[in-house]
């Protein structure tokens, strides 16, 4: 980790990971470009917003990952680490008829008690499965670059989690999240760009 800038507001670092090959070459495989602040100064400042949280039934109208088929699982081992429960208006693909829109929302929580906090932001802008699938487009969907801001601190309860895309092209796409807390808070938002699954 490399310090990159420190200032009053914002503090800048750097971070790669390394893996080794056989031959015991390194090789880079990821890095990491982070800005960190006071997000304590975040909730004593104005917000003006046009963003709307979204509208879903309440999380025991929703579809949780324990009715999920089993070989899914099998294929995305995350979701048996968290309490999902996805808006039934958007899992058509789970049944074979994607809405075509590329969005899907849902309820998100830690299943062992643990209140959100700003590290699982991060998580959260990338936990359900991939828009991809509601185009119809199922496989990996693999990151090419990730950006998130996390603009608040959640206060307790559940996440709403929002995922969509508008534009799928050249076998790229790109995928905005949106966090919202039980306050009805913009907590974190994010955009990444990444791959269009290949047709197995």
């Amino acid at each position: 980790m490399e310090t990159v800038r420190s200032g009053r507001t914002l503090s800048t670092g750097t971070a790669a990971l390394v893996q080794h090959r056989e031959d015991g070459s390194p090789v880079e495989r990821l890095r990491v470009l982070a800005s960190y602040g006071d997000l304590a100064a975040a909730t004593e400042g104005e917000v003006r917003t046009s963003a709307t949280p979204p509208q879903m039934p309440p999380p025991e109208q929703c579809l949780g990952t324990d009715q999920a088929p089993p070989d899914f699982l099998k294929q995305a081992d995350l979701l048996s680490r968290l309490d999902l429960r996805l808006d039934p208006a958007c899992v058509g693909w789970a049944v074979g008829a994607p809405s075509g829109e590329g969005r899907i929302q849902g309820w998100l929580r830690l299943p062992d008690g643990r209140q959100p906090d700003p590290l699982m932001l991060l998580l959260a802008v990338d936990a359900l499965p991939p828009v991809t699938f509601d185009l119809g487009l199922f496989g990996w969907t693999p990151t090419i670059e990730l950006t998130v801001h996390v603009r608040a601190r959640p206060v307790p309860g559940w996440l709403r989690v929002v995922h969509s895309t508008r534009n799928l092209a050249g076998g790229f796409l790109e995928e905005d999240a949106e966090i919202w807390d039980s306050a009805d808070r913009l907590v974190a938002q994010s955009r990444q760009l990444a791959a269009v699954p290949r047709p197995s």
